[in-house]
């Protein structure tokens, strides 16, 4: 074997490692991304049940009882704040740490974003 054979065969493995290399990385970073939108998506489906929750525990009774069927400030931040508790119990259960995949303030667009969907969803159900 030359000097020449010798090299040649040492490029075309480090170009054969290279390649299975990059193709394990492409692998691995795809996974990563499938896990992680898994975990957004049973996020944002964990939000929607807590709202959906509180609405059922604590907002329809209020809501109920009054003759405009309306919530006080105060009421709306208490069934806000119930809304969070629940989410992150939930998340909890499904051995998530919702608060450290979602800062407070995008779990907060989320909670109101769920709340305007059921308020949605309910306009439809009583036409």
């Amino acid at each position: 074997m030359t000097g020449i054979e010798f090299v040649d065969q040492i490029i075309f493995y480090m170009l054969f490692a290279t390649l299975g290399l990059t193709w394990i990385i492409m692998k691995a970073v795809e996974l990563y991304r499938a896990g992680k939108e898994s975990k957004y998506k049973i996020l944002l489906t964990i939000i929607e049940t807590a709202v959906q929750e509180t609405y059922n525990t604590y907002t329809r009774e209020i809501k109920k009882a009054r003759e405009d069927g309306k919530l006080t400030p105060e009421e709306r931040q208490k069934a806000f704040e119930l809304a969070l508790q629940k989410a992150i119990e939930l998340a909890r259960k499904q051995k998530l740490e919702i608060l450290k995949l979602l800062p407070r303030e995008i779990l907060r667009y989320y909670i109101l974003r769920a709340l305007q969907r059921l308020k949605m969803r309910r306009a439809v159900v009583k036409r």
